[in-house]
């Protein structure tokens, strides 16, 4: 029979009344000691549980953690402190550790006492012990673990953890747990070897409350609440972090990785303005920088927020950085030696971010120029360099130089002479890294990111050159970033009618390629509206020249929007308008697809015939007509087109599927196989087809291969429905075997 058992079949009927009379109390004995500000009176108000005998006291104590209330757990605190009864303090901090695990934690803290001058031993208020906090401020994100310890003899201890988050949530996460020293040693060796790739470092109460106060401001800026475990532990977090009075120095320290590397500490600075950082922003300024202009950190994050409140920053984009040879003052200085050395870098970054244009704007003194904006998303282009110097062995940013702005400032000779340096760079890196492609392809971004600096500011001097804007555009076609190449395209369409209506079309394709590509993917009212715009762009091109051109594309945006009826009116009104065979090829392609998605098989093949008759290696015609025979059962002339597909594309992953399926189901397991082993050679990379693989293999009765093969389309995709499939038949077909 258990302990418990035991004490409560062993108490008589006078203590069993006693017991019930203090379990219908202890709501009113929490009461008294919220009250209490002295020891004297927690003594007194627990003097009726101190009078009983010790049996009653630990029953009693064992029934309160079963009560999961907060007053039941306060009332366990108090004991657990303040009890004469050593076996009662242990008995409480045991059901204080049953009563944690439901999520009920003491809120009441001790007061403060004086120790008996007599040497009588007394319990201890809460005092700090230990902080320690992640160095990853730089992340946005930090952990703070503090330390109090309490009780007779300092032995137990009481432990705030606290996860901080400075770009939205604020105050993230929030736990209040009461241990042993042993545990809580325990625990701060498990928090500092949580991760690998983040330091934990020590912190005085002071820098705590300064982490959570900040935190506790995004809240408030961002109209955010703190994580509800935080707010149900308030009363205990107020009082012994942000009404503390003994908080010890403040070091003053930023909690920044010290290992960042000058171009790691640029890009954070550049990706706090999108996030909202600005503490961060203002602990990466080195002590002397020329940016603050002697604002304090405080200062600094509220003119900032006041303006991020009218200018809406948001999505950050790095397009290159780089660090660069630091230039010579034309003035010997008693600092050049110094600034000669590797204490002093110069990063030089291009990118861009979503903003609205404020008057608030030229209130920040690192506020870029953008030479390019594009009036859809408000994302504006920016080329930027800072000198960073070393602090302490970490990087600071010291000074900022606007090389966008700068370029906007040289004369038409000057901006003509600096596009021609950068072509004739590219094209001698295209003859000297003509062996290493990859060598090559990293030097090219940079410098046609400047180059269109340069292009923007001959654009905004020579608004009526129609070459600087078409060079422009071909530029930032290779960049392939539509969102800035829509910039060019707007304003030829707006400054060159001779030529609107091809670059409409140009323009309404490129605003249907943002719209489904990955920068538009996760914000659909933003592709629901570039859609539309492309589509009324490509209408404006037909209201100019009815050009078949225009109507094929506008017909693929239908088909693209699964609205197949638009679609065909479209392709019918171009085949009317005496088309070239380029596009009577894409009409006839088009109309096929129309036929094929309404189950009219029969109908779709004389398209595509059509197609094949006019462009024989139209992209994927050959696989439609294979795809249209299978679906009406004339296997034998899909195989003959799938063939011919494959022929003329050996990286389409459909064809090599299909020609397997076709080879297994009449039982050609060897040709299957020789088809997969083919499609995984010329597709390393395509996890469907390493699947189809193992089930081929699988039925051969190479079940190791099979393995193999299922084990490395996994590793490729493991979310992909036939890699899932593949392993599912696998496995139920093993057990059946």
């Amino acid at each position: 029979m258990s302990r418990k058992k035991e004490n409560e079949t062993t108490l008589a009927q006078e203590e069993i009344q006693q017991l019930q009379y203090q379990l219908v109390q202890y709501t009113q004995l929490a009461q008294k000691l919220y009250a209490s500000t002295t020891q004297a009176e927690v003594e007194s108000a627990l003097s009726p549980l101190n009078a009983l005998s010790e049996k009653i006291q630990l029953t009693l104590l064992k029934a309160l953690a079963k009560e999961n209330t907060q007053e039941a757990a306060d009332v366990l605190a108090a004991v657990n402190v303040f009890s004469t009864s050593k076996e009662a303090r242990k008995e409480a901090r045991r059901a204080l550790i049953r009563l944690e695990a439901t999520k009920i934690y003491p809120q009441w803290t001790p007061p403060r006492t004086q120790v008996s001058a007599l040497g009588v031993k007394v319990a201890h208020p809460p005092r700090f012990w230990r902080g320690c906090v992640t160095q990853a401020r730089e992340q946005g994100e930090v952990t703070v673990l503090l330390m109090w310890e309490q009780g007779y003899d300092y032995d137990d201890v009481r432990t705030i953890l606290l996860v901080l988050n400075y770009w939205h949530d604020g105050v993230k996460d929030a736990t209040i747990d009461l241990m042993g020293k042993r545990r809580a040693n325990e625990l701060i060796e498990e928090f500092s070897n949580r991760s690998s790739d983040t330091r934990v470092v020590d912190c005085t109460l002071a820098e705590g409350k300064r982490l959570l106060e900040e935190a506790l401001a995004v809240n408030t800026w961002r109209g955010t609440t703190p994580h509800k475990d935080y707010r149900s532990h308030l009363p205990t977090i107020d009082a012994l972090i942000l009404q503390a009075i003994e908080l010890g120095e403040d070091r003053s320290q930023s909690f920044i990785n010290p290992q960042l590397t000058a171009e790691e500490a640029t890009a954070n600075f550049i990706g706090a303005w999108s996030l909202g950082d600005y503490g961060l922003i203002y602990d990466l300024l080195s002590r002397d920088n020329a940016i603050a202009e002697g604002s304090s950190r405080n200062e600094w994050i509220a003119r900032h927020q006041a303006w991020a409140a009218e200018g809406q920053p948001a999505r950050v984009e790095l397009d290159f950085m780089r660090e660069r040879e630091l230039r010579q003052s034309a003035l010997w200085l008693p600092t050049t030696v110094s600034n000669r050395s590797s204490s002093r870098k110069e990063i030089e970054a291009g990118w861009s971010i979503e903003l609205t244009d404020t008057p608030l704007s030229g209130t920040l003194r690192e506020m870029p120029m953008g030479t390019a904006v594009n009036k859809e998303t408000g994302r504006h282009w920016f080329w930027t360099s800072y000198t960073l110097v070393q602090e302490q062995e970490q990087w600071r940013i010291q000074r900022f130089s606007d090389e966008g702005a700068s370029v906007q400032g040289l004369s038409i000779p000057e901006l003509q002479q600096g596009v021609q340096r950068y072509e004739q760079e590219m094209e001698q890196n295209a003859q000297k890294y003509h062996k290493d492609v990859q060598q090559f392809l990293a030097e090219v971004p940079w410098r046609v990111v400047q180059m269109l600096h340069y292009s923007d500011a001959l654009i905004a001097r020579l608004p009526l050159e129609r070459k600087v804007c078409e060079e422009a555009y071909n530029y930032s076609v290779m960049l392939d970033n539509p969102e800035r190449t829509m910039v060019y395209l707007a304003r030829m369409a707006d400054r060159f009618p001779e030529y609107r209506a091809d670059t409409l079309r140009r323009l309404g394709a490129t605003q249907i390629t943002y719209a489904y590509g990955d920068r538009a993917q996760h914000m659909p009212n933003r592709q629901k509206h570039f859609l539309a715009l492309g589509e009324e762009t490509l209408r404006a091109a037909i209201a100019v020249d009815h050009s078949p051109t225009s109507y094929i594309l506008l017909a693929e945006l239908y088909l693209s929007m699964q609205r197949d009826a638009e679609a065909e009116v479209e392709l019918q009104k171009a085949l009317t308008l005496q088309p070239g065979p380029t596009d009577e090829a894409s009409i006839e392609a088009g109309l096929g697809n129309v036929a094929m998605r309404g189950e009219r098989l029969e109908e779709a093949l004389p398209h595509f015939q059509r197609v094949v008759a006019l462009d024989p290696a139209y992209p994927a015609i050959w696989f439609n007509i294979g795809f249209a025979h299978r679906l009406l059962g004339r296997f034998a002339d899909a195989e003959v087109a799938y063939q011919r597909a494959l022929q003329l594309d050996q990286q389409d992953v459909r064809v090599y599927a299909e020609l397997i399926m076709l080879n297994m189901n009449r039982g050609d397991k060897q040709t299957a196989r020789r088809l997969a082993e083919q499609g995984v050679q010329a597709n390393p990379n395509a996890a469907e087809l390493h699947a189809l693989l193992a089930s081929v293999l699988f039925e051969v009765g190479d079940q190791l291969g099979a393995q193999r093969a299922l084990e490395k389309a996994e590793s490729i995709d493991p979310t992909l429905e036939m890699v899932q499939h593949a392993r599912q038949y696998i496995r139920t077909a093993s057990k059946k075997r």
